[in-house]
């Protein structure tokens, strides 16, 4: 049983991190040099951000992707990467909604509510395609060149003075902290081994 709490709770643990990441920025990128610019790009999976400085003057904005096409190419984002954003924010939902799941299901097997061969089937279960809905967005993202000017997922280089930037966000590491947990989760609980099911019987006078 100490196996079954474990692996729940580290499966709690990969949840909390899940919500954190699709609420966090999964990439940022940020300029600095000629005639005193200085900003910085997060884009998330629902809406970009950025602020900075522009010969002195302060700015800051927060838009949604549908609204956010003349914006992004004025900070140098790559337009196209939105529809690999769009993709990995339904992944991730997905994700949410199966780590919820195994979550049940683990508590339910600990707690020895229903069959525990049947709940540790749903935890494990479940769980494992949470560490496929967090790992394969987490991957996808990676194909992409958020900016227009470099193709690279980690990139760092000087134009016309420009000293550009970008590489992955909190949220993205957090993809992969959670995929490990939740295969992780997984994989002991499946391994537990389950006695046989109690029989229950009834006396009738």
């Amino acid at each position: 049983m100490q196996k079954g709490v474990v692996a729940c709770g580290g499966m709690v643990v990969g949840l909390v991190l899940l919500v954190t990441a699709f609420l966090g920025p999964w990439y940022t990128m940020s300029g600095s040099g000629a005639f005193g610019v200085n900003y910085n790009v997060d884009l998330f999976l629902t809406r970009m951000a950025a602020k900075g400085t522009i010969a002195g003057q302060d700015i800051s904005l927060s838009v949604s992707y549908a609204d956010a096409q003349q914006s992004a190419q004025a900070a140098g984002v790559n337009t196209e990467s939105f529809a690999v954003i769009n993709t990995a924010m339904f992944l991730t939902i997905l994700a949410i909604v199966t780590a919820i799941i195994a979550v049940i299901g683990m508590l339910a097997f600990v707690m020895s509510m229903g069959s525990q061969k049947t709940m540790k089937l749903v935890g494990g279960g479940f769980g494992i395609l949470t560490f496929i809905f967090t790992l394969v967005p987490a991957l996808y993202f990676m194909s992409t060149g958020f900016a227009q000017s470099s193709n690279g997922f980690w990139f760092s280089q000087t134009v016309l003075g420009m000293t550009l930037s970008g590489g992955p966000g909190y949220s993205w590491y957090l993809m992969i902290v959670v995929a490990i947990i939740s295969v992780i989760a997984s994989v002991a609980l499946l391994m537990k081994n389950v006695g046989p099911e109690k029989a229950t019987s009834s006396t009738f006078q």
